[in-house]
């Protein structure tokens, strides 16, 4: 039995606290249970963070790309 992965979209990952949040998740191995989406309004395109599903940056102002998240932490 294949178990889906729900879609977890980071925005605002870089700031005091979502670092936090996200240290908080890499140390509990939370984030192996989603598919982990990172969004910025600046550096989209650009690496995403090594514990992304995805290589790059998605654009956070995209909001039909942000409206497939099953979950979104800002």
């Amino acid at each position: 039995m294949s178990i889906v992965k729900k879609r977890l979209g980071f925005v605002g990952w870089r700031g005091m606290v979502g670092s936090v949040l996200l240290n908080r998740l890499l140390e509990e191995d939370e984030l192996s249970c989603f598919e982990s989406h990172f969004y910025s309004t600046s550096q989209a395109g650009q690496k995403a963070p090594s514990v992304a599903s995805f290589d790059t940056l998605k654009d956070a102002n995209n909001l039909e790309e942000l409206a497939a998240m099953d979950i979104i932490v800002t």
